[in-house]
């Protein structure tokens, strides 16, 4: 039977501060767990031996997925120091004898894996790699192919002069086991380390090119994109919920669910979805593409919209969010202001009339006092 390693040992730095209390695969989009949807597609392909690499906050994943999906096979890999992707491979797999599957523990797509792993051993591959049209090739690895599929060329994360294509590297494969004939121990990775050298001896890498739905969700900006394009029908499973249609003062899809309150004169421009115990006060606009989690307080007359808002956070009155990020737990005080792509860390305060700028982030547990005006990452702040 076909296994499926998937790499989630990772720390998730560009996506700080949201990893610095829980591991990537595990947070929320659209409130449910990115690793969700990984596992979700790896069961719709037809796959059920899950193998998983751990290394950063490990207990987390391997409790979270073992009471998940009880009747899934796992088995978990850990690594006490970084071993790279190829080198974390290695340590999880090498005593396997068949053909398996690699994907990354942040990474949102709808490519069908079982088709994937037909063209892998129709062309005999040693190693297949998932490619997918990207505009900005600089964060990835970029590859050429020849007539038969064939990859004759690979770059990790070329320099502008350097680019020769806009097919990258899209963190699937699909590899035979003699693989591991060409990873060392200790730590490697397969773009930077691996699969250079084995298209440079022909060992036989093939590239799938797909043009399905793929989002590294990894950082702020790709991550708040995986959570509009889940509200926008782009990524299965849809929000859990009861989808609300034609009610007035309301339009587009909007899920709820349980026990949620939405006060008079509340305007919601779906899609939206608001998570179980959550509460609309009134004269509250909350506007498209908005992820609202379970127990999350929206107060009167404030404004969010394309923003996503963990579980149990507090928005007051008067307020506007706009296309950021709130971590779980956050207590954003009354007319404050909350920009495009910025992080709310987790537990953080925000007195009133305060204003954070696009981009920027507040660490988790931080205050920042009323009125203040946060244009960097790196804010004059006291403890809680």
């Amino acid at each position: 039977m076909t296994s499926v390693v998937v790499m989630a040992g990772g720390k998730g730095t560009r996506i700080r501060p949201l990893t610095f209390s829980r591991p990537k695969p595990l947070v929320p989009v659209a409130n449910r767990p990115i690793l969700d949807y990984i596992i979700q597609r790896v069961i719709d392909s037809g796959y059920s031996k899950i193998i998983m690499t751990l290394g950063y906050l490990e207990d987390q994943i391997s409790s979270y997925v073992s009471s998940r999906y009880p009747d899934l096979d796992f088995r978990f890999s850990s690594e006490k120091k970084p071993l790279g992707t190829a080198g974390g491979v290695r340590a999880a797999a090498s005593d396997m004898d068949e053909t398996f599957i690699v994907l990354s523990g942040d990474v949102l797509f709808d490519l069908d894996l079982q088709q994937m792993v037909s063209f892998h051993r129709k062309k005999n591959a040693l190693v297949t790699v998932a490619l997918t049209p990207v505009d900005d090739p600089s964060h990835y690895g970029i590859a050429v192919l020849d007539d038969d599929g064939r990859i004759t060329r690979f770059h990790e994360k070329p320099s502008p002069e350097e680019v020769f294509s806009k097919i990258a590297n899209a963190g699937i494969y699909v590899m035979e086991p003699e693989i591991f004939d060409y990873i060392p121990e200790g730590n490697s990775d397969f773009s930077a380390d691996i699969f250079p050298v084995l298209i440079e001896e022909n060992r036989g890498v093939y590239g799938f090119v797909f043009s399905g739905y793929w989002n590294d969700a990894g950082k702020p900006d790709t991550f708040l994109k995986a959570n509009h394009d889940t509200l926008n029908g782009q990524i299965t499973p849809q929000p859990e919920g009861k989808l609300l249609n034609e009610v007035p003062g309301r339009f587009g899809d909007i899920w709820v669910g349980q026990d949620v309150v939405i006060g008079e004169g509340v305007r919601i421009a779906g899609p939206v979805v608001i998570g179980d115990g959550a509460e609309i006060d009134d004269g509250a606009f909350v506007g498209r593409e908005t992820v609202i989690g379970p127990g999350v307080y929206v107060g009167s007359d404030s404004f969010v919209r394309g923003s996503v808002i963990f579980d149990g956070s507090r928005i007051e009155e008067g307020s506007q969010l706009v296309n950021c990020v709130i971590d779980e737990f956050c207590d954003i005080r009354e007319n404050c202001i909350v920009e495009r792509c910025a992080i709310i860390g987790r537990g953080a305060l925000l007195e009133p009339s305060t204003i954070i700028r696009s981009h920027c982030s507040v660490s988790n547990n931080l205050r920042i006092l009323s009125g203040s005006l946060l244009d960097s990452d790196y804010p004059i702040v006291a403890e809680q």
